[in-house]
C-alpha cells in the first residue's frame, strides 16, 4: 500500500540536493549582479561628483573674469586660482580691438582614457577652455 500511512516518506522529503545545489546557485548569480551593479553606481556617482566639482571651479573663475573690466582683462596677461582640489589658470591668448581671448586651464582629478580605450579616473587631468570676451 502506498500513500501517506505507508512508511515511504520519500515523496513527503524536502528538497533534493540538486535543487538546493541549483537554487544557492542562481542566488550566488543574483548577489554577483548585485553587487556589480553596486559597484558601477559608485564609481559613475564618483566621476559625477569631481565632473561637478570642475565645472563649478571653472565656472567661478569665470564669472569672476567676466566681472573684471574689459579693459583690465588683457592688461593683466595671466593669472590662476586654486578652488578646491583643481587648479584653474588663464592666460590671454590674443586680443583685437573688439574681443579678447583667454585659455583657461583646468587642472585636477578627473576622467581620462587608458590606451585601450577604456574611462579611468585619474588624479591630474587639464581641460583646455578657449573663452572669448567681447568689448561691450
Amino acid at each position: 500500500m502506498s500513500g501517506p500511512e505507508s512508511g515511504d516518506t520519500r515523496s513527503r522529503a524536502g528538497f533534493s540536493v540538486i535543487e538546493l545545489i541549483m537554487a544557492l546557485t542562481v542566488l550566488a548569480f543574483g548577489v554577483v549582479g548585485l553587487a556589480t551593479t553596486t559597484l558601477f553606481i559608485t564609481r559613475q556617482l564618483t566621476l559625477a561628483e569631481i565632473t561637478t566639482a570642475r565645472t563649478a571651479a571653472t565656472r567661478s573663475v569665470l564669472e569672476r573674469i567676466r566681472a573684471t573690466p574689459y579693459d583690465s582683462i588683457s592688461s593683466f596677461g595671466s593669472g590662476g586660482d586654486t578652488i578646491g582640489a583643481m587648479v584653474i589658470s588663464w592666460t590671454v591668448t590674443s586680443t583685437t580691438p573688439q574681443t579678447t581671448t583667454l585659455g583657461i586651464i583646468t587642472l585636477g582629478p578627473g576622467l581620462t582614457t587608458l590606451s585601450g580605450g577604456g574611462p579611468m579616473l585619474s588624479g591630474e587631468v587639464a581641460d583646455t577652455l578657449l573663452y572669448t570676451l567681447l568689448r561691450p
